[in-house]
């Protein structure tokens, strides 16, 4: 039996809201609430999954 590790591949939309003056400043603060979102409550924001594959299998040697 080997261990092997995978990689999965998904394309995700992510949906949350704003409030900002105008579109920039919306897309600023939008940049800045992600990148400060805990990576256990990406989750509350899940909105779709488009494609879903294994993109690579690669065998490891065992110890």
């Amino acid at each position: 039996m080997k261990t092997y590790e995978v990689e999965y591949f998904q394309t995700v939309t992510y949906r949350f809201e704003i409030k900002a003056e105008n579109e920039e400043a919306a897309q600023e603060a939008a940049g800045d609430f992600w990148r400060n979102v805990p990576f256990g409550e990406e989750h509350k924001y899940l909105h779709d999954v488009e494609d879903s594959l294994v993109d690579r299998v690669t065998v490891k040697e065992d110890a």
